[in-house]
Formats: C-alpha cells, sequence, structure tokens
C-alpha cells in the first residue's frame, strides 16, 4: 500500500469539498439559499435575518468565498436606486442539495436528543428548528 502524501490528500475530492463546506456557517448559508422560496434568490438582508446570529463581517466573507468557489452567484440589479443585489445558487451549488440531504437524514439519524426538535426532512422549517 502507497502512503499518502500531503499533495494526494489535497487532491482528494471529500478533502476539497471540506475546504469549502468546512468553513463556520457556509452550509446553513447554502441551506438557506436552496430552500424553495430562494429560488430566485436571496438579498443579503433576508439571509441575515434568517441566519441573524452571522455578523454581517463574516456573512459578507463566506458570501465572497462561496462565490469565487463557484457555489454561489451575486447578481447585481442596477435598474433600481440604490442597486439590489440578489445571491442564487449556481448549478455547482445545487448540485450539493443531494450531499447536505443525506447530512441532514445521518444527523437526524445519529444526533441524538441536540437534533430532536429537527422539523424533518429538508430544508423548507430549518429556520423553525429551536435549540
Amino acid at each position: 500500500m502507497t502512503m499518502r502524501t500531503k499533495e494526494n490528500v489535497e487532491m482528494c475530492p471529500v478533502f476539497a469539498a471540506s475546504r469549502i463546506l468546512g468553513k463556520r456557517w457556509s452550509i446553513l448559508i447554502i441551506q438557506a439559499l436552496l430552500k424553495p422560496k430562494a429560488v430566485i434568490g436571496m438579498r443579503f438582508n433576508q439571509i441575515q435575518k434568517e441566519l441573524s446570529w452571522i455578523s454581517p463581517k463574516v456573512l459578507t466573507q463566506r458570501l465572497r468565498e462561496l462565490q469565487e468557489s463557484g457555489i454561489i452567484s451575486r447578481d447585481v440589479d442596477v435598474s433600481s436606486i440604490p442597486p439590489k443585489v440578489w445571491y442564487t445558487l449556481t448549478e455547482k451549488g445545487r448540485d450539493l442539495g443531494p450531499a447536505l440531504e443525506a447530512m441532514q437524514a445521518w444527523g437526524m439519524k445519529h444526533g441524538g436528543k441536540v437534533v430532536a426538535v429537527c422539523m424533518g426532512k429538508g430544508f423548507e422549517n430549518c429556520h423553525e428548528c429551536k435549540h
């Protein structure tokens, strides 16, 4: 058996995904944008309202990182004053849906009392989870 090197590990698909998704709050931002109501996109303030514990500075950083990774797109509507900015998932971002649903199912199965308040499969009700 060959020994894994740092270079080989950095080319691992799971490692690549964890570099993007492993940053604090990234998964929850993607989860918010996966909700059916977000199919047309969400504005910064809508995301901030849904994830109110994330500071505006950190939310801005995560949105930028997700945009740079090709997970979300940032669209500016300059026809309005002030211009409106919308965040939507790209195809690459939408492709994360099944992976996050699998993580949710795993968490519901193995999370014990911590996740007992989960409202069920899907992300529509995630904002209603009370911990």
